[in-house]
């Protein structure tokens, strides 16, 4: 198989995916992750998505994070800026997330005490969404250092969820377009120096 002939099956292979591999709304979603915290907060710190221009909305897309209680308390999900995370968290017990493998998620623990008061009534926050049962918040990416902020509503200690996260993104469609276009062009040149030996 020539060099267009791979990039062609490559580029037909992610268009598939683009296609197939996404839920009803247009996200790709992970799979089901067990978390839980002793402590008052589970956090995913260090978002870092960089200075991002206007125009990379359309490949970036949206962020999604739902949470389903473990132990039927009301949840509390939100998506801020990590200054502002840290300032709010700043001496409270929890569990950062550092490392995602399967099923295993390990965290870096953070002792203290209890947070100033219910992460509902904090105005920082870009995206956010709390109640009983499934509670989804979703988020256009934006420039910046971002964390992901899971706590029971109450701010009670003791969190425990069920968690996915789901991207909406044209990445992979533009990536395999790309890549359709260069095994066009591998597969013309190619044919077209054949022709050109034929003919000598």
């Amino acid at each position: 198989m020539g060099l267009g002939a791979l990039f062609l099956v490559a580029g037909i292979a992610l268009v598939v995916v683009h296609l197939t591999q996404r839920d009803k709304d247009g996200y790709y979603t992970s799979s089901t992750k067990q978390v839980s915290s002793t402590g008052y907060a589970i956090t995913a710190e260090g978002l870092h998505l960089g200075d991002l221009p206007s125009e990379a909305s359309d490949v970036i897309g949206r962020l999604r994070v739902t949470a389903t209680s473990s132990n039927g308390r009301a949840l509390f999900v939100g998506i801020a800026r990590q200054n502002a995370v840290n300032g709010y968290l700043a001496g409270v017990a929890r569990s950062e997330v550092t490392d995602v493998s399967g099923s295993a998620v390990t965290y870096e623990a953070h002792a203290g005490g209890a947070p100033v008061g219910p992460p509902g009534r904090e105005g920082f926050w870009q995206s956010d969404n709390s109640g009983s049962g499934r509670v989804t918040a979703t988020w256009n990416v934006k420039e910046g250092n971002w964390t992901v902020v899971l706590m029971n509503s109450s701010a009670a200690p003791n969190v425990s969820a069920a968690v996915t996260v789901g991207a909406k993104t044209n990445l992979v469609l533009w990536v395999s377009l790309g890549v359709l276009l260069i095994g066009l062009i591998f597969g013309g040149a190619g044919g077209g120096m054949l022709w050109s030996s034929r003919s000598r």
